[in-house]
C-alpha cells in the first residue's frame, strides 16, 4: 500500500462566500421590488438569477463547511463530495431558471407591457455594481475547488446579465420599444446556459467517478511502466474525490519481489509530482501472476 495524504483543496476562509451572499440577497430583494413596480421581465429575470446566486452561495458556504468535517467509520473519505454535489445542484437550478425566463419572454413578446425604463436602469446599475463587488471577493485562484468556482461563475454570469438589462433599459428609454426587455431576458438566458454547462459537465463527471479531464490515463500507465523494475501495469482506475484530490488504484507486476518497496516509492513520487495524484493505492504482483486485464497497458 502507498502513502496517501488526504489534502484536497478547500477554501480556507468562508468569509468571502458569506459576504457575497449578503450583498447578493440585498440586491436580489431590491430587483424583485423594482422589477414588479417597473414591469420589467429582464429585471425580474436578473433578480431570479440573483436568487439562484444566493442559493448557490448558501449551498457553497454550507458545503465548504461540511467538507471540513473529519472522516467517520462510514464516511471514510470524509464529506469532500458535498462540494461537488453543491456545484451540480447549482448548475441545475440555473437551467430551471432559464425555462421560466424563456416562457415569460415569449409571452411578453406577444403582449409587451409598458416598462418604466429609468427605474429599471438605475436598479440594473446597482445590480451590476453588486455583482462586480461579489466577483472581486470570490475571484478564485487556480487551485480553488469546483464548488468555489461554481459560486464565482454564478456571480460573473449575473454581472453579464445586468449589462443586458442596462442595455435594454437604455433602448426603452430612448426609443420606447418595450420588447427590448424580453430580448434582454433571453440574452440573460444565453449567458446562464454558457456559464452552467461546463459546471454541470465537470461536477457530473466527478460524481460518476470519471477520469479527470486533465489526466491522461494512458500516459500515466506508460510512465509507471517506465519505472525500473516494473514489468507491466494493469487495472488502473483514476477518479476525483473532490477538487484538488485525485485518487488512483492499480496493479503493478514487478520483476524482483525484493525491490517492492523501492518500486513503490518511485511510483508514488512519479504519480504525486508529475500527475498530482495524491492518493494512490497500488497492488504489487510478481512476474508470475496472471490476472484478467480489463485496463492493461494496451489501453
Amino acid at each position: 500500500m502507498s502513502k496517501h495524504p488526504h489534502e484536497p483543496v478547500i477554501p480556507r476562509d468562508l468569509r468571502p462566500l458569506a459576504g457575497a451572499l449578503l450583498i447578493t440577497a440585498i440586491v436580489m430583494v431590491l430587483e424583485i421590488v423594482v422589477g414588479l413596480l417597473s414591469h420589467s421581465l429582464a429585471l425580474l429575470a436578473d433578480a431570479g438569477h440573483m436568487a439562484t446566486d444566493a442559493a448557490a452561495l448558501g449551498m457553497s458556504l454550507a458545503a465548504s463547511w461540511i467538507a471540513r468535517q473529519p472522516a467517520t467509520r462510514t464516511k471514510t473519505y470524509g464529506f469532500y463530495r458535498t462540494e461537488i454535489l453543491a456545484a451540480f445542484l447549482n448548475g441545475l437550478t440555473l437551467w430551471l431558471l432559464v425555462i421560466w425566463i424563456v416562457y415569460e419572454a415569449i409571452r411578453r413578446f406577444l403582449h409587451p407591457p409598458t416598462v418604466l425604463a429609468l427605474m429599471m436602469l438605475v436598479t440594473a446599475v446597482i445590480g451590476l455594481l453588486a455583482n462586480l463587488a461579489c466577483s472581486w471577493v470570490l475571484k478564485p485562484a487556480p487551485t480553488d475547488s469546483l464548488n468555489q468556482r461554481s459560486a464565482y461563475l454564478h456571480v460573473l454570469a449575473d454581472a453579464v446579465g445586468s449589462l443586458s438589462v442596462i442595455g435594454a433599459a437604455i433602448v426603452i428609454w430612448l426609443t420606447g420599444w418595450n420588447a427590448a426587455d424580453a430580448v434582454a431576458s433571453l440574452l440573460v438566458c444565453l449567458v446562464i446556459l454558457w456559464g452552467s454547462w461546463n459546471l454541470i459537465h465537470q461536477s457530473l463527471n466527478v460524481l460518476l467517478e470519471g477520469a479527470p479531464a486533465h489526466i491522461d490515463i494512458v500516459k500515466v500507465m506508460r510512465a509507471m511502466q517506465e519505472v525500473p523494475g516494473v514489468q507491466r501495469v494493469h487495472d488502473v482506475h483514476i477518479w476525483t474525490i473532490t477538487s484538488g484530490l485525485e485518487a488512483m488504484s492499480g496493479h503493478v507486476v514487478v520483476s524482483n519481489v525484493s525491490e517492492n518497496q523501492a518500486v513503490l516509492d518511485q511510483l508514488n513520487t512519479l504519480l504525486r509530482e508529475r500527475f498530482q495524484i495524491g492518493h494512490a493505492t497500488i497492488q504489487i504482483e510478481t512476474g508470475t501472476t496472471e490476472t484478467p486485464n480489463p485496463h492493461s497497458d494496451r489501453h
